[in-house]
């Protein structure tokens, strides 16, 4: 994928780049054309759920109460081609919000369908009572309708108006989305005390791009001024529908994200926003919400180790194991409130009185109480993975979200965290696994690793014995998880129901831990009845029944971006069947092994010496969190091996 950062300091930056045929394309809301009704021109998506059709947003900066605020304007086309299409109708539009006082206003909402009954437009309009407000965290917000009156077949459009006083966040702009768009174009009226930097992904060259001089003068303070407009397009953009194995779809779509790099005030000033990492470091450090609320967490806990009998017996610790035991104490004592944040929304004192907080409060906290018993750790900002990859070359604080924190014991390092109470001193949780985390100090700073190369483990057990009057398995399960997939199995407690409902009969109730300890592996253990297949008086199954893959995950030919399972796995399958007297194996399948740098892979088959038992065994491993696209082919490939032997059935027959 392309990525480049251009400013936007003058005409000459930027050219033309379209052909003498090609044009703008302009829309009036309300009207559709027959053809956009009619379903023949779109025979050519056909794998495509809906298509957009056209997407048009335009920024200006106008004056209001003596400064300037952004007003966007965006208006947006949809041809919904099959039933599933049909929540594209339901939208969502963010705001910001940084607290009463200053925010974003979503204003002039117009939403409407169109459908075609007996060759007229049959249009549906939104009703302003059914547009509803929702708070998605701390600072975020969206405005939520669906629009009415919607079939396959229908086009939907809306339009909005978002009002902004907060100049580092010029509206980005995505040309491309999971369905296809057929035209998508972006225009930007820039003033001259702000200077901006666009960083365009996935874009070798635009359909169309121009700047001019903006038409007529304005006028700010003392100084008379023209805007500068900027314009991009693009046709045709594909959908993108490889979705799978990605950290977010908004690392590797077609679009352009905006920063603001320089404000340049009306008395000649001018203020540098794109600085280095090592300012963007010691600005953090000096605020009262970062490095000021560590300092005054320390001294709390240095008042409250008095009083806290456990505090005293963890001081008494072993360094690694006093680590250990405070994060587990943060763990225990507070609650996160499910808000993510690199700064702290409150002080020190508020914080230790409600015992909730924020993933900024908590581990801002627990850095403060560590060092407070001469643990050395630092803050470590990144951005979690559905909030797209950080462009280590650009030191632009908008890239983080959350933060972690980094322990050094005895010249060793460990990545820790004080929100999940179900992992273990030294993991992140799985949305923290997004490459690489900025640490937050003076002497210490630099990149770290976040990646984990260590696999979790998911592990199948079964103690099965064939019944043919009833062509059931019928036996024992133990399902034994560690790390990640433990969590998954953990935070949703139907998972393995879900996982059981098509095919198993369960015999009783599924037994749970009786604790959690993130220590120790979480086990799951039922028995059940698994039906087996018969043909011509022969019975068939899989070693493994269903549990192990018996299809490539991976489709695409090729594949031009990393494929990310987030953390590494380790897949272990133990089979032990039992057939009655009168019965016997007659086909089992093959051992297969192999083992190279992106995978170990073993699956063998044993056959006791009386015939009437059989043991399957299975390890796959994948060695990587992440696998790079030029590995793309040879993984997928290796991936296929491992489908082929877990389709490869057991034949029993009565003798």
């Amino acid at each position: 994928m392309t990525a480049y950062f251009k400013p936007l300091f003058a005409t000459l930056l930027f050219c033309f780049c379209l052909s003498l045929k090609a044009q703008r394309e302009k829309i009036k809301f309300g009207a559709v054309s027959l053809s956009d009704l009619q379903s023949d021109d779109f025979e050519k998506y056909e794998d495509a759920e809906a298509v957009v059709l056209f997407d048009g947003g335009v920024a200006n900066f106008i004056e209001e109460e003596g400064r300037f605020i952004i007003v966007f304007e965006r208006t947006r086309r949809i041809k919904i081609l099959t039933k599933s299409g049909l929540d594209f109708s339901n939208i969502n539009i963010p705001y910001y919000q940084q607290d009463m006082r200053n925010t974003e206003l979503i204003y002039d909402i117009k939403a409407m369908s169109h459908t075609l009954v007996n060759g007229v437009d049959q249009k549906n309009e939104l009703n302003k009572s059914d547009i509803y407000d929702e708070k998605i965290n701390s600072n975020w917000h969206q405005k939520k309708f669906a629009i009415p009156g919607v079939k396959e077949g229908s086009v939907i459009e809306y339009s909005y108006i978002l009002k902004s006083p907060f100049m580092f966040n010029l509206p980005d702009w995505e040309f491309q989305s999971k369905i296809p768009t057929q035209y998508s174009e972006y225009e930007v009226h820039v003033v001259p005390f702000y200077e901006y930097t666009y960083l365009a992904q996935g874009i070798k060259k635009f359909d169309y791009s121009n700047s001019h001089v903006g038409i007529g003068s304005r006028r700010f303070a003392t100084i008379d001024f023209k805007e500068m407009v900027y314009e991009f397009a693009m046709k045709d953009t594909p959908a993108f529908t490889d979705v799978q194995y990605i950290t977010s779809i908004n690392d590797y779509i077609i679009k352009m994200d905006w920063q603001l790099a320089k404000i340049i005030r009306p008395n000649g000033s001018k203020e540098e926003i794109i600085t280095t990492w090592a300012q963007m470091v010691e600005s953090m450090l000096k605020s009262d919400n970062f490095g000021k609320f560590i300092k005054s967490s320390s001294k709390s806990v240095e008042k409250m180790i008095k009083d806290d009998q456990r505090l005293q017996e963890i001081s008494k610790l072993e360094n690694f194991e006093k680590a250990k035991e405070l994060t587990r104490y943060v763990k225990e004592n507070y609650r996160w409130n499910r808000m993510r944040g690199k700064y702290a929304s409150k002080n020190v004192k508020e914080f230790l009185n409600e015992t909730t907080g924020s993933t900024a409060e908590l581990n801002l906290f627990l850095i403060g109480m560590l060092r407070a018993f001469d643990i050395e750790a630092y803050p470590v900002i990144l951005s979690t993975r559905d909030h797209g990859k950080i462009k280590i070359d650009y030191p632009f604080e908008s890239f983080f979200n959350t933060l972690a924190i980094l322990v050094e014991v005895d010249q060793q390092l460990y990545l820790t965290e004080a929100t999940e109470k179900e992992l273990e001193f030294g993991k992140l949780p799985a949305e923290y696994l997004n490459e690489k985390g900025l640490i937050i100090d003076n002497e210490k700073q630099g990149w770290v690793d976040l990646n984990i190369t260590l696999p979790s483990l998911e592990s199948e057990d079964m103690k099965l014995t064939l019944n043919p009057s009833t062509l059931k398995l019928e036996g024992e399960f133990v399902k034994t998880l560690t790390d990640y997939d433990a969590l998954r199995y953990i935070r949703n407690k139907n998972l393995i129901q879900t996982e059981l409902n098509n095919s198993y009969n369960l015999i009783g109730d599924i037994q749970y831990p009786e604790t959690n300890s993130p220590s120790t592996p979480y086990t799951l253990k039922y028995e059940a009845s698994y039906p087996v297949s018969t043909f011509e008086g022969k019975i068939y199954f899989h070693p493994f029944l269903n549990k192990a893959p018996t299809i490539n995950p991976l489709k695409a030919e090729d594949r031009t971006y990393p494929v990310d399972f987030t953390y590494s796995q380790k897949k272990q399958f133990n089979t032990i069947i039992e057939i009655p007297d009168g019965y016997s194996f007659s086909v089992i399948p093959e051992s297969v092994q192999f083992s190279n740098s992106l995978i170990d892979f073993s699956f063998e088959t044993l056959l006791d010496p009386s015939k009437q038992k059989m043991i399957a065994i299975s390890t796959y491993v994948l060695k990587k969190a992440v696998y790079d696209p030029k590995e793309y082919k040879q993984l997928k490939s290796y991936l296929a091996q491992i489908t082929e032997a877990y389709n490869k059935q057991i034949t029993v027959e009565k003798q």
